[in-house]
């Protein structure tokens, strides 16, 4: 991961949302049909499936460029996930600002372990063999997990998870009105 990690997360949004924002004036980008990904969108509606088996979970941006560094090693990685016996997902969190609070991700790209519902940070570079290696060799169990209150699955990150909502929607909707009326000058 050259380049090192992206700033805070309300810096990562606030530069999101502008780009999103002045993105809509210009062309479609090509995007890869979702059937050649093995790789999960996480949304706030389907998180909790990480609540039984094995995941791997990667919180991106899709401007970043030290989350675009780490893409085709996570795409390699899902593709063996299933000889790994792991599922693998992804989370915008542009798009899902609540998952960003309730797993309290404040750089990226941010990776996480989960194995039935119990959470771990993974450190490491987003690279395949390195991934691979951490599932194979179990170095996940040598990790602290999240518990009490910094587990995804509390009440008080579920909190974190609406107050992370509501400020990305303010924060979105704050640059947009920025934005149509440095547009209409």
């Amino acid at each position: 991961m050259a380049g090192g990690r992206c700033g805070p997360l309300l810096t990562t949004l606030l530069v999101a949302s502008v780009m999103a924002l002045a993105a809509t004036e210009g062309p479609d980008q090509a995007v890869l049909p979702a059937e050649q990904s093995r790789v999960q969108p996480m949304t706030a509606s389907n998180w909790t499936l990480v609540m039984e088996g094995e995941w791997m979970l990667k919180f991106y941006a899709p401007w970043c460029p030290s989350c675009q560094q780490t893409d085709s090693e996570w795409e390699t990685f899902a593709k063996n996930g299933e000889t790994l016996q792991i599922s693998v997902g992804k989370v915008d969190v542009i798009q899902e600002p609540g998952l960003s609070g309730r797993f309290f991700v404040t750089t990226l790209p941010a990776f996480f372990h989960a194995k039935d519902g119990i959470f771990r940070r993974y450190r490491g570079p987003g690279i395949f063999e390195d991934l691979q290696n951490y599932i194979l060799e179990k170095k996940w169990q040598s990790v602290e997990p999240l518990t009490g209150w910094k587990s995804p699955a509390s009440l008080t990150m579920s909190g974190m998870a609406g107050l992370f909502s509501i400020s990305g929607k303010i924060w979105v909707s704050n640059l947009k009105q920025l934005y149509l009326q440095r547009g209409s000058e």
